[in-house]
């Protein structure tokens, strides 16, 4: 028996030894037998072998429905049961995205605000609804975009009672830019390893508690990089933790594709396009982006990127950087889709003959990526090493089907290789290359911050953010104390009073001058 043979044999009993993998097992039996006697959409929706989907959209709409009272999003079915609550988010935010997890079917999407703040979600609080069938709009990646609601609070409610329990996520961070809940620390129980295996076994318990799949450390800053960090199978953020932490901060933002890494690879990558490439959900911005991926978390950039289309409106990668990723697929995956009684979507793509395999490399880059690939080896790095994980010939797959800028190798473990300092330091001098297009002399003023001065209701949320966050940086670029660069023309044309203002830094500085024209002056 050759030693990839006896790797794949080996994992297999591993999986089926391990108590979390049993008890997937044991779940999903229940589950079977709950919905033979008692049929709900919620009982299909956490069958592993049962396709679900994932919808998003925006809230948009009715000045009066604010982020001063919780939101949340709930999909109701009537297929076995009236009014069945399928999928909740509570985690809604006026003119940002929500995301639910759903099987096929027909569905009310309702978004609820606890106007009276008593804690719990009635009939009465519906200020948003949209009509959703699933079958008639999901598409072969199992993903339906672009679901947007208008809210309206004027809306006269039809359903029976209800009284659903506020969740106290809705009470998370809140942010300016991103979805309400997004921003957490690397030690947030949502990065926890308990949620990482609950995302192998059961995506949609997952889901419930993390739906967005998008998660950053800061509020969002107009002038960093964003560098995405994608785990692999059973991963979470903080196994980046020693790159994140070598990252200049003042240039580079970490942003997280985490996600339920037992689910369907085709139905990942196109999340993560609609996520963070389409332009659609994280806008089109100013900078090329830097994506570091380790392990199965390379293949579904890789395939997230066969779907760039070119139109102008997508965000642009400029770097990718694989870890120890098994381009090749897994000898063992294979033998867990022949043996093991639960088989997760996942291991059926990394299988070496699946279809997602073979077809990872049907097109180029495109062409503003380069792509370094760094693999691990425990011995002397040749075809038939392994990391004790993914053999080396695997992970070189990628040279031998499509150009990349370079690769490194390193003596390590599969999981090891996040730690080892080489490695660590090679990931972050290539993160380097993607360059911040402000100089070292502006980010020192951006880093500095603003004023904290009280602004009144004729500011927006946006204007004011300007100036706590970046008003010393205005200020230098007003009074001549900074050297402008070429993208600060139209502010200064503005602030000359040559051109009108067509951004918030340029309408929040015009307004701030009048109102503190001491601390506008040069100081």
């Amino acid at each position: 028996m050759n030693t990839s043979r006896i790797l794949a044999w080996l994992l297999v009993i591993w999986l089926l030894g391990s108590c979390a993998y049993l008890q997937g097992v044991s779940k999903q039996d229940q589950l079977l037998q709950s919905l033979k006697n008692k049929p709900l959409q919620y009982t299909v929706k956490h069958l592993i072998e049962r396709d679900s989907y994932f919808v998003y959209g925006r809230l948009s709409g009715a000045a009066s429905v604010t982020d001063r009272n919780p939101l949340a999003i709930a999909a109701l079915s009537d297929k076995y049961q009236k009014n069945e609550i399928v999928d909740i988010n509570h985690l809604g935010k006026v003119g940002s995205y929500y995301g639910l997890n759903l099987p096929a079917g027909k569905y009310r999407l309702l978004v609820l605000e606890d106007k009276n703040q008593d804690g719990i979600y009635r009939e009465t609080e519906v200020v948003g609804q949209h009509p959703l069938d699933i079958q008639a709009l999901s598409d072969q990646w199992k993903v339906v975009g672009d679901v947007d609601i208008r809210l309206d609070d004027s809306i006269i409610s039809t359903l029976p009672e209800l009284a659903i329990p506020v969740a106290e996520l809705a009470t998370a961070q809140s942010s300016l830019f991103y979805p309400r809940g997004t921003i957490r620390s690397l030690e947030d129980p949502i990065f926890s390893k308990q949620m990482a295996t609950l995302g192998m076994y059961d995506p949609a318990a997952f889901l419930e508690n993390a739906p967005m799949m998008f998660y950053a450390l800061e509020e969002d800053t107009f002038y960093k990089v964003p560098v995405i960090f994608v785990h692999g199978i059973g991963g979470i953020p903080n196994e980046f933790r020693q790159i994140i932490d070598g990252l200049d901060r003042r240039r580079y933002k970490p942003w997280f594709f985490y996600y339920p890494s037992g689910m369907d690879l085709n139905q990942l990558a196109e999340m993560f396009y609609e996520i963070f490439l389409s332009g659609n959900v994280v806008q089109k911005g100013t900078f090329d982006m830097a994506i570091v991926a380790h392990s199965m978390g390379g293949l579904v950039v890789r395939e997230a990127l066969n779907r760039y289309l070119g139109n102008g409106k997508e965000n642009s990668v400029r770097l990718f950087v694989s870890i120890a990723s098994p381009f090749g697929g897994l000898v063992s995956a294979r033998s867990a889709v022949e043996h093991a009684p639960l088989v997760l979507p996942a291991w059926r793509d990394l299988s070496p003959t699946a279809t997602f395999i073979q077809q990872l490399f049907r097109k180029p880059l495109p062409a503003s990526v380069k792509q370094y690939l760094i693999y691990s080896y425990r011995n002397k790095g040749g075809r038939g090493d392994s990391d004790g994980i993914v053999p080396v010939y695997s992970q070189l797959a990628m040279t031998a089907k499509g150009k990349i800028a370079g690769q490194y190798g390193f003596q390590a473990t599969h999981t090891g290789i996040l730690q080892d300092a080489d490695a660590v330091e090679t990931v972050i001098e290539l993160v380097a290359r993607v360059k911040n297009i402000f100089p070292e002399e502006h980010l020192n003023y951006l880093t500095r911050g603003g004023f904290a001065v009280p602004l009144d209701s004729s500011y927006t949320m946006l204007e004011k953010h300007m100036i706590q966050s970046a008003g010393l940086y205005l200020r230098a670029l007003a009074t001549g104390d900074l050297k402008p660069m070429p993208f600060n023309s139209h502010f200064l044309a503005v602030i000359q009073g040559s051109d009108t203002p067509v951004n918030p830094a340029e309408t929040a500085w015009l307004k701030f001058r009048k109102d503190f024209p001491d601390l506008a002056r040069r100081q």
